[in-house]
């Protein structure tokens, strides 16, 4: 089995020098933090045993070079590239990837940019991503899409494949009221983009419960458990938090960089690394410093900051006018404090190599990490695993990924300059055995759960999501094929019968109860339908008698109301009850259902003679996903005595009698002739009782790629009308 990588960049450079191709390994955190989970791969037990990594190789190849460019990146590197313009990649990394994704998904909408062209510009990404994956993939292959820039890319893909489909998120996922701040048509063309994957997988668990409570307000989409039902599958929403390479960091050895901790006499280091950007809260950060070094004259001359700032976004003018700001501040630092002999802040605006930097790591006293909003934030991880003597302070912001893992360190809210002074007074007075024994549980913890462990977990689940729901809608979906055998059936039966229900069948599920009036056409339809002799044409519905009257009272047809507590033959006038049912229990139960629609704006109560319904159809979709389960705990907990039966149907709860349903239907219609050809059709949860109920020579057909007991599903109720019309003409 083949693991498909895919992300916006590949592991490898690419750069054209004096005509010949040069590869450099990428620097990117997914790059590193995957690079021992691929080297894994093929000497595990996992189902993986190949892999090959998809993106874009950093500049624009020309048509010329792109066969010998793929076959280098093929047998060298497992990469295999998606060539596109340096034009393309621009815009769209520059414009809605980083002035719209990026800042709403941190939490900096004034930094937010809502051009027009950003929006189908990452669509165009997406959609060349998807033409130039599917030349590559084979049938079992398990693809893994990666990160923010790709979010349309599994369900492009899902139109086109059946292989699983899992989709990581690297970065936070903003509650809704930040979310909902994209155009109405990005907002749920990415929420949508991303269920087309098997798995959704992202950091900590209140990013997954954001996604779910964005997927439900604006899609009105509910999940169980973490598990969303989606027309023809299951998508698995989870909580992955990304590790690292331990052993790396932790037994690196980082000659000729000095690592040992300053002597006695000597300054203590603070040490600040990060990428430039807003959301990493450097000014801040910078400024509780000098905060603290202004209420602490005690510790000047005996503490100095290593603020390492790595470039980034160099030609974004919001990342101009911070480093600006940094520049400035450091300057103001360092002239309100510098002694002759000490300097508070050492300034380095670079990339340093690694085995530099985790000199740095175990240098340092403090590390001090104030993101205002980060996904995960590694720096964090690997500052702890690198300290070889577990000596060293990490003082972390709250709203990190990471600090939910790393909860025995100094945890900050990094917008109170204040709590940054004192977390770093904190830090410095730590006594050493405290630190030792915060960091060796800590480092315990990352050895537990490293990048390999996270990266199989992930692909374990991936692959285990796509075989428990084994259960394959394409596999029952009614073919042309098989709807030409039903009908040849149907021509060679002496007596057929049609059982069909009303609502999302012969019409449309609908807000409002006037909307689902029969319209002229289906009323041609079911008359053409009762022409032939042979046929019985029988109609069940929840409605009451007086609706089905009036919407199908002139077409001869035998009718069901109320769940089959009435029925009425074509050949006679009036509505007979099913069987002796009692209404008394409804003084108990309606104002129950009437205090709900009250607490419940949007929601109201439909009292029948023998069912009463209460509707939140057009409610508030959240509201209404917590209210409708306590409305149903609360009437199971009164009605298990009093004969009744509570029924779930598409934003609807119903309540009537016990020992009516839909099985019990079909059996009182099926008994009255032998019938050699039986076809039934429906929509909701119900219908699952009348199909359960049926000879093994009927033809069930459930509309919707829900799981069924039924033989055969259609897509929609244009589909199913569409049997109903081929049956009409023969």
């Amino acid at each position: 089995m083949r693991l498909l990588i895919v992300s916006n960049r590949l592991p490898v450079v690419l750069k054209k020098e004096q005509g010949k191709f040069q590869f450099e390994k990428g620097a990117g955190g997914l790059v590193s933090g995957l690079s021992d989970f691929l080297a894994s791969i093929g000497k595990s037990e996992s189902d993986v045993n190949e892999y090959i990594w998809m993106g874009w190789p950093g500049t624009t190849i020309d048509k010329t070079d792109e066969d010998a460019v793929k076959s280098s990146l093929e047998q060298k590197y497992h990469a295999s590239p998606v060539f596109l313009s340096q034009k393309l990649m621009d815009k769209v990394y520059l414009g809605f990837c980083n002035k719209t994704i990026w800042p709403i998904f941190h939490y900096f909408s004034n930094f937010t940019s809502f051009e027009t062209d950003f929006w189908s510009e990452y669509t165009r990404m997406n959609e060349i991503f998807c033409e130039e994956l599917l030349k590559e993939i084979k049938p079992d292959d398990i693809i893994w899409v990666h990160d923010y820039h790709l979010m349309l890319l599994p369900a492009l893909l899902r139109e086109k494949v059946n292989n699983p489909i899992g989709f990581f998120l690297h970065i936070p996922f903003p509650s809704y009221e930040m979310y909902r701040l994209f155009s109405r048509e990005s907002r749920s063309g990415i929420l949508e983009g991303l269920l087309g994957a098997d798995l959704i997988g992202f950091h900590t668990h209140d990013y997954s419960q954001y996604f779910l409570q964005s997927v439900l307000r604006i899609l009105g989409i509910e999940n169980h458990m973490g598990y969303i039902e989606m027309p023809n599958r299951m998508v698995k929403v989870g909580t992955f938090p990304m590790g690292i390479e331990f052993e790396k960091f932790n037994e690196m050895d980082v000659s000729p960089f000095p690592s040992a901790k300053a002597a006695e006499g000597q300054p203590k280091m603070i040490l600040s690394v990060d990428r430039l950007d807003y959301s990493k809260g450097i000014i801040n950060r910078l400024q509780g410093f000098d905060l603290f070094l202004k209420r602490h004259p005690e510790w000047r001359g005996k503490v100095f900051m290593n603020m390492i700032v790595v470039p980034s976004r160099t030609g974004v003018p919001s990342y101009q006018k911070i480093k600006r700001t940094l520049d400035e501040l450091v300057g103001n630092v360092n002239g309100n404090y510098s002694q002759d002999d000490w300097t508070p802040v050492v300034y380095q605006y670079t990339s340093l190599p690694h085995n530099e930097l985790i000199a740095k790591y175990r240098k340092s006293d403090v590390a001090l990490l104030t993101p205002l909003r980060d996904g995960m934030n590694l720096v964090a991880k690997e500052y702890v695993a690198s300290l070889q003597d577990r000596r060293g302070v990490l003082v972390l912001s709250e709203f990190t990924g990471a600090a939910k893992e790393l909860s025995e360190t100094i945890i900050i809210n990094p917008n109170s300059i204040d709590e940054i002074a004192t977390g770093i007074l904190e830090a410095l007075d730590m006594p050493e055995r405290e630190q030792i024994r915060r960091n060796k549980i800590m480092q315990k913890r990352l050895k537990r759960y490293d990048v390999t462990k996270w990266a199989h977990d992930f692909v374990d689940n991936l692959i285990n999501i796509s075989k428990s729901t084994g259960y394959s809608a394409n596999e029952k979906l009614l073919t042309p094929d098989t709807q030409d055998k039903l009908l040849k059936h149907y021509n060679e039966a002496k007596n057929c019968i049609i059982i069909v229900n009303y609502d999302g069948t012969l019409v449309p599920i609908s807000k409002y109860p006037g909307q689902a009036k029969a319209s002229d056409e289906l009323l041609r339809l079911l008359t053409r339908l009762h022409e032939n002799d042979k046929s019985e044409l029988v109609i069940i519905s929840s409605r009451g008698r007086e609706d089905l009257d009036n919407w199908l009272g002139g077409v001869p047809v035998n009718l069901t109301a109320e769940h089959g507590s009435w029925i009425k033959n074509k050949t006679e006038d009036d509505w007979h009850l099913f069987k002796p049912l009692s209404a008394g229990w409804k003084h108990d139960i309606l104002p129950i259902l009437e205090m709900y629609a009250d607490r419940l704006p949007g929601s109201f109560v439909e009292e029948r003679e023998y069912s009463i319904a209460w509707n939140y159809k057009k409610a508030d979709i959240e509201q209404s996903s917590v209210l409708s389960k306590e409305i149903s705990e609360h009437l199971m907990s009164i009605t298990g005595n009093v004969g009744v039966q509570v029924l779930h149907g598409n934003k609807v709860i119903e309540i009537s009698n016990s020992g009516v349903n839909k099985g019990e239907l079909a059996m009182h219609w099926l008994s009255r002739k032998n019938y050699d050809f039986v076809l039934a059709i429906g929509a909701g949860w119900s219908d699952e009782l009348l199909f359960q109920t049926l000879p093994d020579h009927a033809w069930s057909v459930k509309v919707g790629f829900n799981q069924t007991a039924a033989r055969y599903l259609v897509k929609n109720q244009r589909d199913a009308m569409g049997i109903l019309e081929a049956l009409a003409d023969q």
